[in-house]
Parts: C-alpha cells; sequence; structure tokens
C-alpha cells in the first residue's frame, strides 16, 4: 500500500479536500458548464446580459463556497449554509439588484430590502411580468438565488461524494428546469442546451465511476501488473468516449424532430395581478372631458407621427351599461395587465416612433401611448413610483400607472406605430376570427336597423362599409350648451335605443361607436371601441409639440384582419352635421308676472379654527406614521441581516447545548463521568486539535493537555478512568463537582486557543463527526 498512499483512508481524512486538486477542479469545471446552460435558460424572459452576470456571477461564488466548506477546518453543511447566506448579503445587491447600490457595487440599505424582499416576491414577479424582465427592480434575484443555491449544494456533493458522485449533477439539472419553467414559450436553443447539458453529465459521472473503479481495484489488487492495470484504464477510457459520442450523437438526431412547438410555461397558468375590470370604465365619463376641460390642455405630445392616435384606453366587453375591458371570467385578456420593466418585447410591423409627453390638467391611472410600446420612462420627482406602478397589455396595446398620473409628470416612450392599410388592401384581407366576449345586451332597434343597412353587402368588409357609411350621415351633437341639438351623456342599453327612435341618429363619439361596435357584432364581426385623444387637423408629425385639450379627446372602433392587425374605423359623423333642428316645445300660456323679492346673499361657510387645527394635527400624524414605518423598515431589514449571519452560530450551540444537556443527564454516574470527559475531548476536536482515536484515555490526555495546558486533561482523565473502572458507582456530589472542572477546562481551552480558532469552534461539527466513526468502528 505505501506505493498508493491516494487511497488510503487515513491519508484522505487527512486532506484539506476529499479529492486532489486536478480532481475538484474537473469536477468544478463540469459543474460550471452545466450551471452556464441552466443560466442561458433565463434569457428569453429577462433579455439584455444582465441575468448572465447575476447568474454566472452566483454560480462562481456557489462553486467557492461548495469548496470552502469542503476543506477540512469548515466541512459541514451548516457551514454551507453559513457561506450562502454570507454571499447573499455580500455579493446579493450588487449583482442581484445593482441600480438599488452606489455606483452598481456599494449595498445600501435600499438595495439589502429589495433583496430580502425579493427572495420571497420575485418567483411571482418574474411570472407575472411582460418580458423581457431585466428592467424590474428585483427579478434578477431569481436566476442569482437559483445559481448561487445549485451551485453550491453540487460542488459539495460531488466533492465530498464518492459512489454517489452522479448525484451531484442534480442540482444543476433543477436549475435548468427553474430557468425553463419560469421563461417564456420561446426557448433559448433548447436543443443545443440539451446536448451540452446531457454531454457534460455523462462524461463527468462516466469518469467520476472509472475513477473510483480504478482506484478501488488498486487498493484491493496492489499486486497486479502496472501494464495490465493501465491497458484495462485504456480500455475502460475509449469505452467512456465511445458511450459519451453515440449519446450526444443520439441526443441530437432525436431532439431535431420533437422541439415542442408550444410548450408550457408557468405563466400560463398564474393569473396577472391586476385585473382592469375593477376599476371603472373611462369611457363612461367621456363626456365629463368635454364639459370642464375642452379649452384646458391636458397633455404637450412631441414626436407623433402624421397618421397617429394618442390611445388611452381599450375597451372589448358590453355589459348593457357601459363599455369596459374584459374580466378574467371573458375570453379575451384586454382586462389583464403585467408589469414592465425598461423594454417591452415587440412583434409588430410599423414606423418606429419616440414620443415625449407631459402632463398639465390630465389625471388617471391611464398612461396615454401610441402604437406598441418598445419602452416608456417616466421622468420627474414621481419618476420611481410611476415605473415602479407601471403595467401594460400588449394584446391591446394599452398601459396602466397604478399610482395615477398628475400635473408636472413627463415620460418618453418609443413605439412601433402600425400603419393604416388603404381600401385596396382591405378589399384583399379578410376579417380575423377572432373570439371576444358577446354584448350583454343589444337593443331592439339596432337589430333592426343592422337587418336594414349591415347584412345587403358581398362580403363583411362591404357591410362593415355600408353601416360605417350610415352612421356617418347622422348628426353630431355633444349635448353642451352651445351646441343646437340635444344630446344625453352616457352609452348605456336605453341610451343608444333611444338614438334609434329617431329618423337621424344623433349622439357624438361615445355613442357612435358604442353602437357601431354592437351592430357589427350582430354580423359577426369581432370589435373594440378605443378612445384617445388626437386634433381635429391629424399630428403635424415630426418633433413639433402640440397641446391637446379635452375637446381633443375621442373614441372609434377597430376591426381585426389578417396580415393587417386592427383597423381603424370612425363611425362618428364631421363635427358640422349639426343641421337638424330640436322639435318646438309648446310655448306656456302668459301669466301675470309678480316681482319676486331678491333673495339675501349667501354668506361663504367659515371654517372654525378648531377644524383647521384639527386638519394641521392629522397632517402631522401622517408624517410621524410615515417615519415610523421608515424605520421600521430599516430596523426590521437590519434585524433579519443580523438573524441570518447569527443562524449558523444558533444552530450549532443549539446542537452543542442538547448534547452536553444529554450528558449531564445521563441515567448512571459513570455514564455521567464518561459524558464530561467527552464534553472536554470534542471541545479540544472543535477547536482543531487532531486527537488521536483508538488509543487510552491516558493518551489522549496528553495530547489535549500539551496543546491546551490549561484544560488539565490528564487529571481529569484519571479522575474519570477511576470512577468508571473503580468498584460500585461514583458518588453524585462527586460527580457534580467534576462537571464544574470539565466547564473550568472547557473555557481554559478557549482562552488559550486564538480567536480564529475559538469562532470556527463554535460552528464546527467536527466533534459529531468524530463520535460518528467510533460509533462506526465499534
Amino acid at each position: 500500500m505505501s506505493d498508493l498512499p491516494v487511497h488510503d483512508p487515513a491519508a484522505r481524512s487527512d486532506r484539506l479536500l476529499p479529492r486532489t486538486t486536478t480532481q475538484a477542479a474537473i469536477d468544478c469545471g463540469a459543474i460550471l458548464l452545466v450551471m452556464l446552460a441552466a443560466t442561458l435558460s433565463f434569457g428569453p424572459v429577462f433579455g439584455g446580459t444582465a441575468y448572465l452576470v447575476a447568474g454566472l456571477g452566483a454560480t462562481v461564488l456557489g462553486i467557492g463556497v461548495g469548496v470552502a466548506t469542503s476543506l477540512r477546518p469548515l466541512r459541514g453543511w451548516l457551514m454551507t449554509a453559513a457561506g450562502i447566506v454570507l454571499v447573499l448579503v455580500v455579493f446579493g445587491p450588487a449583482l442581484a439588484v445593482p441600480r438599488s447600490t452606489i455606483a452598481g457595487v456599494i449595498p445600501t440599505l435600499d438595495a439589502w430590502r429589495e433583496l430580502l424582499l425579493g427572495v420571497v416576491y420575485s418567483w411571482k414577479g418574474l411570472l407575472t411580468a411582460e418580458p423581457p424582465a431585466e428592467g424590474f427592480p428585483s427579478l434578477l434575484v431569481v436566476p442569482f438565488l437559483t445559481m448561487l443555491l445549485c451551485s453550491s449544494i453540487a460542488t459539495v456533493l460531488a466533492l465530498r461524494l464518492r459512489r454517489g458522485a452522479p448525484f451531484a449533477m442534480l442540482p444543476g439539472v433543477v436549475a435548468l428546469v427553474v430557468g425553463i419553467t419560469f421563461g417564456t414559450k420561446i426557448a433559448f436553443w433548447p436543443a443545443a442546451l440539451g446536448v451540452v447539458v446531457a454531454g457534460v453529465i455523462v462524461a463527468w459521472c462516466a469518469w467520476r465511476r472509472a475513477g473510483w473503479r480504478t482506484g478501488l481495484n488498486d487498493e484491493v489488487e496492489v499486486t497486479n501488473d502496472s501494464r495490465r492495470r493501465g491497458r484495462a484504464r485504456r480500455d475502460r477510457t475509449r469505452g467512456a468516449v465511445a458511450m459519451i459520442a453515440g449519446a450526444l450523437l443520439v441526443a441530437g438526431l432525436v431532439s431535431i424532430p420533437i422541439q415542442p412547438h408550444d410548450r408550457a410555461v408557468l405563466r400560463d397558468v398564474v393569473e396577472p395581478p391586476v385585473e382592469l375590470a375593477e376599476y371603472p370604465s373611462p369611457l363612461a365619463g367621456y363626456r365629463n372631458w368635454l364639459k370642464n376641460f375642452e379649452d384646458e390642455t391636458l397633455l404637450t405630445v412631441a414626436g407623433m407621427p402624421e397618421d397617429g392616435r394618442l390611445r388611452l384606453a381599450t375597451f372589448d366587453y358590453y355589459d348593457g351599461t357601459v363599455y369596459a375591458v374584459a374580466g378574467a371570467q371573458q375570453s379575451s385578456g384586454s382586462g389583464s395587465f403585467a408589469r414592465i420593466g425598461d423594454e417591452v418585447l415587440v412583434q409588430q410591423s410599423g414606423t418606429p416612433a419616440t414620443v415625449r409627453v407631459e402632463v398639465q390638467d390630465y389625471s388617471g391611472i391611464w398612461v396615454p401611448d401610441v402604437g406598441f410600446l418598445q419602452s416608456l420612462r417616466f421622468e420627474g420627482p414621481r419618476a420611481d413610483d410611476l415605473q415602479g406602478s407601471l403595467h401594460y397589455n400588449g394584446q391591446t396595446g394599452t398601459a396602466i400607472a397604478l399610482d395615477g398620473l398628475g400635473a408636472g409628470d413627463a415620460y418618453e416612450l418609443e413605439a412601433i406605430v402600425p400603419t393604416q392599410p388603404s381600401n385596396d388592401e382591405l378589399e384583399r384581407a379578410t376579417v380575423t376570427d377572432l373570439q371576444v366576449p358577446d354584448p350583454a345586451i343589444v337593443p331592439d332597434l339596432l337589430q333592426a336597423w343592422v337587418v336594414q343597412h349591415g347584412v345587403n353587402g358581398r362580403n363583411q368588409l362591404e357591410n362593415i362599409q355600408a353601416m360605417q357609411r350610415m352612421m356617418q350621415a347622422g348628426s353630431f351633437s355633444h349635448g353642451l350648451e352651445d351646441d343646437t341639438i340635444p344630446s344625453l351623456a352616457g352609452h348605456g342599453a336605453s341610451r343608444v335605443q333611444s338614438m334609434f327612435e329617431q329618423e337621424v341618429l344623433v349622439g357624438d363619439d361615445e355613442q357612435y361607436a358604442v353602437a357601431f361596435a354592437l351592430a357589427l357584432s350582430r354580423i359577426n364581426v369581432p370589435s373594440r371601441v378605443v378612445m384617445g385623444l388626437y386634433p381635429d387637423d391629424g399630428f403635424p408629425g415630426g418633433d413639433q409639440s402640440v397641446e391637446l385639450t379635452g375637446g381633443d379627446m375621442h373614441a372609434w372602433v377597430e376591426v381585426p384582419f389578417e396580415g393587417l392587425g386592427w383597423v381603424r374605423f370612425d363611425p362618428t359623423p364631421p363635427e358640422d352635421n349639426d343641421e337638424i333642428q330640436p322639435e318646438p316645445e309648446p310655448q306656456p300660456e302668459p301669466k301675470p308676472q309678480v316681482l319676486q323679492p331678491p333673495q339675501p346673499p349667501e354668506e361663504p361657510a367659515e371654517m372654525s379654527p378648531d377644524t383647521v387645527a384639527e386638519e394641521g394635527e392629522e397632517d402631522e400624524e401622517e408624517l410621524e406614521d410615515a417615519s415610523w414605518m421608515l424605520w421600521l423598515w430599516i430596523g426590521g431589514g437590519a434585524l433579519l441581516v443580523l438573524l441570518l449571519l447569527l443562524l449558523p452560530f444558533l444552530v450549532v450551540g443549539a446542537l452543542k447545548a442538547a448534547r452536553r444537556k444529554r450528558r449531564y443527564r445521563a441515567e448512571r454516574e459513570s455514564q455521567r463521568l464518561a459524558g464530561g470527559w467527552h464534553e472536554v475531548i470534542d471541545e479540544a476536536v472543535d477547536l482543531g486539535l487532531p486527537v488521536p482515536a483508538g488509543v487510552t484515555r491516558r493518551e489522549v490526555a496528553a495530547v489535549v493537555e500539551d496543546r491546551y495546558p490549561r484544560s488539565r486533561a490528564t487529571e481529569i482523565g484519571d479522575f474519570v478512568d477511576e470512577g468508571v473502572f473503580g468498584p460500585g458507582e461514583p458518588d453524585p456530589r462527586d460527580v457534580d463537582a467534576f462537571w464544574l472542572d470539565v466547564e473550568r477546562s472547557v473555557k481554559g481551552m478557549r482562552s488559550e486557543a486564538s480567536a480564529r480558532s475559538r469562532l470556527l469552534g463554535r460552528l464546527s461539527l467536527r466533534s459529531f463527526a468524530r463520535r460518528r466513526r467510533e460509533r462506526r468502528r465499534r
């Protein structure tokens, strides 16, 4: 056995690492390749390169934790857990939440708060976020934490296991599965990643198995001829290489025809966090913008294309009272909004546009935009809050900010604006068979009107355009004081019914758009109503700024066409179609006028000083409450970080305290003496002293006392030998006094050890491992 010291169990136990440096390097290299493939699987959902930095950085740190906690002084699963927590706290802010750090590196309290909250909440946030998710505050925690945990566990298993080494690849497979299930339907080179992962795993497992069997044969058959052993080793190597090549070839050929075209991911079954069906429809307040803000500047817009319209909200469900966005119970997804980051994946054709919007008198959660967003960035003092509350619906191209827009806010958006097709293009296309919610009620007179005007064309397009022309021939009226034709507000079923009771239709965008959409539903044409803003003469194009007022609020209808997307139709007649005079009202009979005394002027109500004082006190209380919440967050975060750092000490300390209590309360006094002796030796072992096994108590005491003279190990060992091997049981009072000596011996050894040895001794579990080996030998 002298020529094979590598396979000597005693020599192996004396190493810092359970495996040689070369073997450990190969193990870590295989784990790094598998984790790289797992990190790349997050690419479609994140985009950019930040996820690569977070994933690969966590992988390297995790491998480092696994190697460090496999070294003989730090070996133990609790040490591995402590290393993971330490890496999470120290390096997590820079890799997972870099935007909340100073210069992208130095952690802050906000960074730690986002990191710790992300450990819990980022998993659901990633599933409900609109890809790419790189711009979200804490979603990078998912790849960072996944790679950190899996690489640490994989490294520990690879370095410590022998026959069970293949289990070390399971964490890598788990990381790959997490990347796939938390991703999108778009896969990142699935065949290539699968072949690489399978090849690395098969090759590494074959190499480990060949190495283990070689070591076993070398231990058992030491006298065999070296030439024969070398020939056998070469045969095994060639067999392993052939098996790997065959596995990679078969996996590559088989994976090509069976690539999933519509794979299932977790985000398909997770309900988005915001349902706009719970909010009032802005179309119900359409007349309010015209009545109260007709000449007030709502928005200042620059960069709009000439044919563009600023979209505010899109509605596709009519419940008989209002047109609104469809809820989760409907087949449409117009009411489901997901959070977006700095960028949005766009798969639309059209004209790129960069639009800047400044908010004046406009307010609400709906964010005016154009086309389909590529990015939207807020500016101003509330930029961070608005950006964090920004949600987007890619199906309808509408955005909301749950914190609400107000005067002083501004933002810049980049979008793809679809081109409005010509009539020739529409004639060559067909209406898309798209499912939209059926209206709950369609007025009877409207149905009769559709039978008369909307079913005589040769195709659906002719029927759509025929009804559009009939409505555009109607009369236009907002029903305001300056209008000569009365027109009630609202678009409920009774209002639409009354619209068709007259010989000539009367209304504005609100009524005409709703009536046209309901009419289209009767001829099985899917449609939706859109509310937005644009000047009557259109946007001039270029970077010229345009002020939009309440009078520029409009509504129109969109219909989907194959290959063209949603095409807009304007059923509302021109505003100068107001020639219909109202019916003459009967004149009342004249009566003698009697002068009434003038009404006394009403004095404005004065608020009492008490009321003003109470309001001021409420404001001060709100500020105090907010400050307390801030300090609560700071204190809670610091306490949580401190608890995570102290957790390994608490766990190991509890285990040792339970062991000491069990030894002190043993049934027999001789067992209590032996337990006290083990307490002294275990403390020496945890402090790093290599205590020999399989020798007498006196020899062990000599080794301990030589390193720690204040332990009085020889005197304690002699007393234990006399009590254990002497006649009868020792006196309980003597045993109690003996345990006091044990405590003094333990304190003495700690005082003679270095600060580093004392710290590591608190965390060490070597004494538990030593007792387990002794039990196995017995």
